[in-house]
């Protein structure tokens, strides 16, 4: 990969524009990039590194400020880069993230950070991305390596090789793991160990349920496991189930259960055909014993019988008489019941005749009726017409009432009509005056608000005054501050420059040449008294500018508070607060006045037209009243004429009956034929209950003459209340039954043999049953415990060989993780270095490095010093493989890089630098990197060691590789003739090409 052209715009220090041509300056295939310190020379390294990786090296990536503070806001900070990769051509475009103003209104807004790549094809260049994702991984594919091998490789950064060579093993461990990217390794031995864990848990489930099983199983089995075995270890209880001693454990503890429960059931059918012969016993005595019970009880059945027959033989006959004297109580009931409704019928007979005195004749008693009717039916028709009388003269009175009211009503309505009149013309007037005050409602409200602008920009006034105060006493102190700070950088600048050779003297080293005299020997250094360093110089100066700045800033302030001092008084008339304030007050009372009248104006006009609408509809009224009026009048005579022909007619009805009303009247007709009715009704019960009488004397006699019984009254006699005869059918029932079932027990079989044979000792047989039952039942039971725990021993077995099978791949395979696991982490005993796998990477690694860099530190140092790696830790480290040492060939002894000098250290910090770019390059997949940069060290270096120095650099551009060094020695200078110098200023660094002559 070869530089070509840099352009860098508002970026680290530089402004304006600056353009580095690579080209140009690898003419001499060597450089220099010098400058004054603070310039900008490692800026230029930073722009490329953020060309090609969108990143800066170390840690100001970390800062995430790259634009140029000195540039204008507006500025678009960017980076322009174009290299060679091989044939092919690239040009990249980059500008980070800034903040740009807004266009509209204040504050900024983010610009995120962009990218262009550019491929030079055919003549022209052709886009190929502008994904930033897309752009890394493309870089990442043309070098071969990260941003921070890149650094590495191709800038040996500033004061950081020198580091590398002094670090202990665990920095050392941390710088390579990054460049040659072993993390991988490291991920391998953490894989390694989560999945020794992970398969360690997994097989310690399955051992828990395998030592789970084997713990139930001795217990289901009652035998224990032998002493000497550890189940509860994950190992031990692998080795039982490796070496078969708990298979043939667990098949000893089955047949010893199966052998058990075999005996166990033999045991069980003898005791079982025992009970049952007993039982057999016991059951028939028990038969035998209950057949002699039942015949005794029936004998003493029928001999109680046979003391009770003369009592049942005189109930027979009461029942029996009974039983021919209930048909005859109907008749005997119906008799009775006829002969009083016959006397109840004379005597309501009797009663009517009485109170009617009508004769008894019923003919008479018909007509009399049928001419009640015809009369009342005459007045019921008149009814109706007595009810339109009634009400033809209430309405006669409503009509008179109604005209009387409407009369009032006419009167009232005359009145009102004046006054809404009278209103009207009132409201009229109201209505003239309002509008003459609501028309300077438009000149006060204008008067109003420009008295209220005057008063707020008076009030303005008053607060941009009192703030330019405090901005003029900032800027008097500003100055004043500005002015001691540039005193006390003056008097520092003065004390260093008269301390110089001081200065000069604390960077003299053994046997390096004087940057004044060039002597190599250096007798007496000056020593300053006070001394005063570069560093406290440049913090004075860098406080004159930062107080100068913020001067700049309070005077830009002031400049911005008069100018709105001026406005704001130009507005406020120059009048003060208080004048404004009255003016408020005065145009504000002559708003509100003519905003009443408007308010007034509004209301009165509304109030007009209501009153006017209100005026027409009382004269409406009043005609429509006069109306009505008039014709309820004529209403009313016309109904009082029709009442009085129609009271004429109905007393012409009346005064015959000497009845009051037509409603008397009928009333008085109806009760009439009530009474006829009520006598008629009477004779015709009176007949009936004759007929009803004869008919039921002659159905009891009748009955009477089957029954047995001589009279009625003795049938009736000899019926006995429901219970007593049901008491005594329920006696007789049951002597008939009780003798037939005391009959049919003495003849059954089993009673007749049972009464023959002896009675045998029953109590004695239930103890025998017992006892056997007793027997059964623990023989039973310790059947069933065999049974059980014989399928419990089995059941337990099988899941046990089912879980032992299951964890045997799991425990192998955890097994073999824990041998690979503690290999690459070297705690097994066929890792013969005890190393880690990623220690032993890096080990190598650095071998590699170290050999390279013997290569070019032989040349430098005229084989004096050889670099070598030492297994032994340093103090206080915690790992070692990656300690170096400085191998002196002149003593023959090995140094500590510690004790070095300057010059020596740089010498050996370079060598080591270049072996680990070569290592690194060849490490990414052997890309070339024909630019090349060295930052800083040369200073300390002697005259002779230089040469070496330059002479391995000159070696670096065999192949067209072009070296860059970033220096400000002097002698660097004479040296190298083709040069990029940097130049500081306050508005920004900028860039100037020396060129080689010839």
């Amino acid at each position: 990969m070869r530089l070509h052209h840099l352009e860098v715009t508002a970026f680290g220090p530089f402004v304006d524009t600056v353009a580095v041509d690579f080209d140009a300056l690898a003419a001499g295939g060597l450089f220099l990039l010098t400058g004054a310190t603070g310039a900008g020379k490692t800026s230029v390294l930073d722009a490329v590194c953020f060309g090609l990786y969108g990143e800066v090296p170390g840690e100001r990536h970390a800062a995430r400020q790259l634009r140029s503070d000195h540039a204008p806001a507006d500025a678009e900070p960017r980076v322009v880069l174009r290299a060679s990769v091989g044939s092919r051509s690239f040009r990249f475009t980059r500008s980070p993230a800034w903040d740009r103003p807004k266009r509209r209104g204040e504050g900024t807004r983010r610009i995120q950070a962009g990218v262009l790549v550019e491929e030079h094809r055919d003549g022209a260049w052709e886009p190929l991305t502008t994904r930033l994702d897309e752009a890394g991984h493309l870089v990442g594919e043309l070098l071969g390596m990260t941003v921070t091998q890149f650094t590495q490789v191709a800038m040996l950064p500033q004061g950081r090789f020198q580091s590398f060579l002094r670090a202990s093993s665990a920095e050392r461990h941390q710088v390579l793991q990054r460049l040659f990217r072993t993390r991988r390794y490291e991920d391998v031995e953490r894989w390694l160990a989560e999945r020794r864990t992970a398969l360690r848990r997994d097989s310690l489930r399955g051992h828990d349920r395998c030592r789970e099983l084997l713990s139930r199983l001795q217990e289901a089995g009652a035998t224990p496991v032998p002493d000497a075995w550890q189940p509860d270890d994950l190992d031990g209880l692998g080795a039982l189930v490796d070496d078969g001693d708990l298979a043939a454990w667990t098949a000893r503890l089955v047949d010893d259960a199966a052998t058990e429960l075999e005996r166990r059931t033999t045991s069980l059918a003898g005791v079982t055909e025992t009970l049952r012969l007993t039982r057999d016993l016991a059951v028939a005595e028990r038969e035998r014993h209950r057949a002699r019970q039942r015949g005794a009880r029936a004998r003493t059945v029928l001999a109680e019988l046979d003391r009770t027959t003369t009592a049942a033989t005189e109930a027979a006959r009461r029942l029996d008489a009974h039983v021919r004297a209930v048909p005859l109580v109907p008749h005997a009931r119906r008799v009775e019941a006829a002969r009083l409704a016959a006397e109840q019928a004379a005597t309501a007979l009797a009663t009517e005749l009485r109170d009617a005195r009508v004769p008894p004749d019923p003919d008479e008693l018909h007509a009399l009726a049928a001419a009640a009717a015809d009369e009342r039916a005459t007045a019921r028709a008149w009814l109706p017409r007595e009810r339109e009388l009634e009400a033809a003269r209430q309405r006669a009175d409503e009509l008179d009432a109604e005209a009387a009211r409407l009369g009032r009503r006419v009167e009232l309505a005359e009145e009102q009509a004046a006054a809404t009149d009278v209103a009207a013309s009132t409201l009229a007037a109201r209505v003239e005056s309002a509008r003459t005050g609501a028309a300077e409602h438009g000149g006060d409200l204008a008067a109003e608000q420009s008295a209220r602008s005057g008063l707020a920009a008076a009030r303005d006034a008053e607060e941009v005054a009192g703030t330019l105060v405090t901005a003029r006493a900032r800027l008097t102190a500003g100055v004043q501050q500005v002015q001691d700070l540039r005193e006390v950088y003056l008097d520092l600048r003065e004390q260093r420059i008269s301390g110089m050779a001081a200065e000069l003297a604390t960077g003299l080293a053994a046997g390096c040449s004087c940057p004044v005299c060039g002597s190599a020997e250096h007798p007496a250094p000056a020593v300053a008294a006070g001394r005063v360093g570069r560093a406290e110089e440049d913090a004075a100066r860098q406080q004159v500018e930062d107080a100068d700045f913020e001067r700049q800033a309070v005077a830009e302030q002031v400049r911005v508070l008069e100018a709105q001092l001026a406005s704001a008084r130009a507005r406020a008339e120059d009048l003060a607060v208080t004048e404004w304030q009255q003016r408020v007050a005065t145009a504000g009372r002559r708003l509100q006045r003519s905003a009443e009248a408007v308010r007034l104006l509004a209301e009165v006009e509304l109030e007009l037209g209501r009153g006017r609408d209100r005026a027409a509809r009382a004269r409406t009224e009043l005609a429509a009243l006069t109306a009505t009026a008039a014709e309820r009048g004529r209403e009313a005579a016309t109904t009082r004429d029709g009442a009085d022909t129609l009271a004429r007619e109905l007393a012409a009805l009346l005064e015959p009956h000497a009845a009051p009303t037509v409603s008397a009247l009928v009333a008085r007709l109806q009760e009439t034929e009530r009474v006829l009715a009520g006598v008629l009704a009477a004779l015709e019960v009176g007949r009936r209950a004759d007929v009803e009488l004869a008919a039921a004397l002659g159905a009891a006699h009748h009955a009477l003459g089957t029954s047995g019984h001589p009279a009625l009254e003795d049938a009736v006699a000899a019926v006995l209340p429901h219970a007593e005869a049901t008491a005594l059918e329920t006696l007789l029932e049951g002597r008939r039954v009780d003798r037939a079932d005391a009959l049919r027990v003495l003849a059954e079989p089993d009673v007749l043999a049972a009464e023959e044979q002896p009675p045998a000792d029953l109590e004695t047989l239930e103890h025998d049953l017992r006892r056997s039952e007793t027997a059964r039942d623990h023989a039973l039971g310790a059947h069933r415990h065999a049974t059980a725990r014989a399928t419990r021993v089995r059941a337990l077995a099988d899941e046990l060989d089912a879980a032992l099978a299951a964890w045997a791949p799991v425990r192998h395979r955890h097994l073999e993780a824990a041998r690979l696991g503690s290999l690459v982490e070297g705690t097994s005993s066929d890792n013969r270095l005890r190393m880690r796998l990623s220690a032993y990477v890096l080990s190598e690694r650095l071998r590699q490095v170290v050999a390279a860099a013997n290569e070019r530190l032989a040349a430098m140092t005229d084989e004096r010093f050889t670099l070598e790696q030492v297994d032994e830790k340093g103090a206080g480290e915690q790992r070692g493989g990656l300690s170096l040492r400085v191998r002196d060939e002149w003593s023959g002894t090995r140094r500590d890089p510690a004790t070095l000098s300057g010059g020596e250290t740089f010498v050996v910090s370079l060598a080591l630098a270049l072996g680990l770019a070569d290592t690194v390059s060849h490490e990414a997949g052997g890309t070339t990197l024909d630019t090349l940069f060295i930052d800083e060290g040369f200073g300390a270096l002697d005259a002779a060691t230089l040469d070496g120095v330059m002479d391995t650099l000159d070696s670096l551009r065999d192949g067209g590789r072009v070296v860059g060094l970033v220096s400000h020695v002097t002698e660097l200078r004479s040296r190298v003739t083709s040069q990029l110098e940097v130049h500081k200023d306050r508005r920004g660094s900028t860039v100037a090409a020396v060129l080689a002559s010839g």
